[in-house]
């Protein structure tokens, strides 16, 4: 392959943030190159086909897409136009209690959610339906409209938000962890863990400072569950479609070994053939910092400070999952059910969390570095509420287990996993069968387990099997993440970027990353933005002097994805 010219801009891997970004450039007109070292796009949009039992699709990372479908970069990108849907689930999770009692979540019912709470703890009832009355507007206008816009330093951002009552609002929890504000605001440790879990499930880490503003906004927000009809990967392939037809050119199969430095500047990319392209005026990093600086970039051309901040990037041990897998001949029904039918229709399914103290053990047992002592598996069935994921009467389901993917040297490392895969699977499957009616031998066609070694050797962005793609602390969100010197998505290397769920507002498939770096990317270049990307701090400069108006927002979802 010889040295390419010709592209505006090189996109590295395929990711669904790399795909955002690379379709609103594309449209900005500029010609694009995105390259993916898998011979498929997507990254954690991934869906296999069981080759045991045809016709089954187990969607083996990424599941719920809270609330993606009402998305600003979903609207301009036209992603329902290239045969996308979305299935809108209303009854979002059911947290399953040993003695099979349950607390149901209802996707944008709080009514409902609060009259389930209220049968555990009716002053907690009482406080989930304030908290989601009083902070909804805080919620939309503050903590989401940061999400999908470049991060504000936080000292800017404090001397704003301090001058209007939503501002005060988003101050008043942002100093405290998520586990002490939902101890603060609730009383059964049942509906403290529920609350908890919900975010921890999500990349947050429940015990860093800095993050309690998370709890009122999601509780505000609604939870939003959807899923992707036709798979996961479904999504993969329709934004594959989109950046095809605005122009982007697809090489799959190649890893990016090098990205080229020419006189201080980002200027193209060597793949691992030895061919190279170039780049006339950008690249745009969606993996990790250290694959990105240290491995394709070179320690040699950073600077040592910076190169030492990268190395320090950190990996969250308590975002890896273990994942059973199942094919069932019918799906599966709840114990609980007779204390509240609702469970059945439930997207997930929360069994073995009786409350915050047990997800207090987890996290001591995952910063150890050793197998979780008990099990709190959250899952779901979507063929249940897809059909078009099984064979005609058939299911799937799949129920994830938070553990840590680089065991102790003590606990065997990383290369355990390869050795007790059948024997933590069998401990996952005896551990739901106390909760499900008819999870039988005669039910199960098939089952496997995906440890989290699989998924960093699958995706090695996610090292450790990390899923959102570093540490959500207090050292590592918002103008923070992944490194301040790279939190606007430039970096020190001229014409180089990243766009990521390494960078701002991190993990999960909410588009995010990649419509952030694409708006910077374009006003670096001199082009101006033919969407119209937030301006939190004019937004929130008018929420302090009053001039806010309602068209001011009106980019913003009515179902805001917290």
């Amino acid at each position: 392959m010889k040295k390419t010219a010709g592209y505006d801009g090189i996109m590295i891997g395929g990711g669904h943030n790399a795909m955002v970004c690379a379709g609103y450039l594309a449209r900005a007109g500029l010609r694009i190159l995105l390259i993916e070292r898998h011979l498929e796009v997507g990254g954690g949009l991934d869906s296999h086909e069981n080759p045991r039992v045809p016709g089954f699709w187990h969607n083996v990372h990424s599941n719920n897409h809270r609330g993606l479908s009402d998305l600003m970069w979903y609207r301009d990108l036209n992603i329902a136009a290239q045969g996308q849907e979305y299935i809108r689930l209303p009854v979002s999770a059911a947290m399953l209690t040993r003695d099979h009692r349950a607390i149901v979540w209802y996707a944008n019912e709080p009514e409902r959610t609060a009259a389930s709470i209220a049968r555990f703890s009716p002053r907690d009832a009482e406080t989930f339906l304030r908290v989601n009355k009083e902070y909804a507007q805080m919620a939309r206008e503050i903590f989401f409209m940061e999400l999908y816009a470049p991060p504000i330093p936080f000292d800017k951002k404090k001397s704003l938000l301090e001058r209007s009552a939503l501002g005060r609002q988003y101050l008043e929890w942002q100093p405290h962890t998520i586990q002490d504000v939902a101890t603060k605001l609730f009383e059964h440790d049942a509906v403290r863990g529920m609350v908890v879990f919900m975010s921890v499930i999500r990349g947050y880490e429940m015990d860093a400072r800095g993050m309690g503003m998370v709890i009122p906004a999601a509780l505000a927000s609604g939870v939003n569950t959807q899923m992707s009809r036709g798979s996961t990967h479904r999504l993969a392939h329709s934004l594959n479609k989109m950046i095809v037809r605005a122009g982007v050119d697809v090489v799959e199969g190649q890893a990016v070994t090098r990205i080229l430095v020419d006189d201080g500047r980002a200027a193209g990319v060597r793949v691992a053939d030895g061919g190279e392209f170039c780049a006339r005026r950008f690249v745009a990093s969606s993996v990790n910092p250290q694959q990105t600086f240290l491995d394709m970039v070179g320690r040699e051309r950073l600077d040592g400070d910076f190169a030492t901040k990268i190395e320090g990037f950190r990996y969250s041990q308590t975002t890896p999952l273990y994942t059973l897998h199942l094919a069932l001949n019918e799906r599966l029904y709840w114990k609980a059910a007779e204390y509240d039918p609702e469970v059945n229709r439930a997207f997930y399914l929360i069994a073995g969390l009786e409350g915050l103290r047990d997800l207090q053990e987890l996290y001591a047992d995952c910063r150890a570095r050793r197998l979780p002592r008990a099990l709190q598996l959250l899952g779901a069935q979507p063929a249940v509420h897809d059909p078009s994921q099984a064979p005609r009467g058939k299911c799937t389901a799949f129920f994830w287990q938070i553990a840590p993917g680089d065991l102790a040297p003590d606990e065997g490392g990383k290369e355990r996993w390869e050795h007790i895969r059948e024997e933590f699977l069998e401990r996952c499957y005896a551990h739901l069968g106390h909760y499900a009616t008819n999870l039988t031998s005669a039910n199960v066609l098939d089952r496997f387990g995906q440890t989290p070694a699989d998924i960093e050797r699958h995706l090695p962005n996610m090292v450790g099997g990390d899923i959102v793609c570093g540490e959500m602390n207090e050292h590592q969100v918002l103008d923070r993440r992944p490194v301040p010197e790279c939190s606007q998505y430039r970096t020190p290397i001229a014409g180089l970027y990243m766009c990521g769920a390494s960078t701002h507002p991190g993990g999960n498939i909410t588009g995010a990353n990649g419509y952030n770096a694409a708006g910077v990317i374009c006003r670096d270049l001199g082009i101006e933005p033919w969407w119209k990307p937030a301006d939190p701090a004019s937004h929130w400069e008018a929420l302090a002097t009053g001039a806010a108006t309602a068209g001011a927002a009106a980019h913003i979802p009515d179902r805001a994805v917290v």
